[in-house]
């Protein structure tokens, strides 16, 4: 399950947004994706197992946003579907875009749900955020990535997490992305590194094809 107490890493998707429509001075976009494997902050939330993603986004020309972002999940238990609901505003001051928002997670059978306020900054081809745990601040997850313009076309996203619980083990997790936008799709492998004392240290890798329409 993907509380805040098992936190550990970010999702690595690639997002394909597109079919944009102008509607009173906003935009609305939709993206769809298809992973080998659903990992998230270095772990992953289908047991290893293909996962079928999609989701839309509003974004205002003032900054604000929000949006909604749905994939199956295997927990071993009776979830079968995690969404995601977003809102927040971004902006560019002195060169530097900053993005303030507040993401919850939640789970189609038990009800569950996290939820967390992040903060972003990026410059060029820099970028970090922090996350807190919404409700009692009692998680905060720092991140870092950097991207990389390769021969042939080719992006490489490189990504760092540490996440710091309140109590208990600090978790660093790893990534690096290769893609290519090719006509009819985008494409990219990922392999991911967690380092925890709650959990056994473990490389993942996963495939993704992203679609836009």
């Amino acid at each position: 399950m993907k509380t805040l107490a098992k936190a550990v890493a970010v999702a690595s998707l690639v997002s394909a947004s597109a079919l944009t429509a102008q509607v009173a001075n906003a935009e609305v976009s939709f993206n769809a994706a298809l992973v080998s494997d659903y990992v998230w902050r270095g772990q992953s939330q289908t047991d290893n197992g293909v996962a079928v993603q999609g989701g839309a986004d509003y974004s205002h020309e003032s900054g604000a946003y929000a949006g909604v972002w749905g994939s199956n999940v295997d927990f071993g238990d009776d979830d079968n579907i995690e969404y995601d609901l977003y809102v927040g505003y971004a902006t560019e001051v002195n060169g530097l875009e900053l993005d303030l928002g507040y993401i919850s997670y939640n789970y189609d059978d038990s009800g569950d749900c996290c939820s967390e306020i992040y903060v972003g900054v990026a410059k060029g081809a820099a970028s970090a955020m922090i996350s807190i745990d919404a409700e009692n601040q009692e998680n905060t997850y720092l991140e870092g990535g950097y991207s990389l313009e390769l021969p042939e076309d080719l992006g490489l996203d490189l990504h760092a997490g540490y996440n710091i619980p309140d109590e208990g083990d600090e978790v660093i997790d790893l990534a690096a992305t290769i893609g290519k936008s090719l006509e009819m799709v985008d494409v990219s492998a990922t392999i991911t590194y967690i380092d925890s004392d709650f959990v056994e240290d473990d490389v993942l890798f996963f495939l993704t094809a992203s679609k836009e329409f």
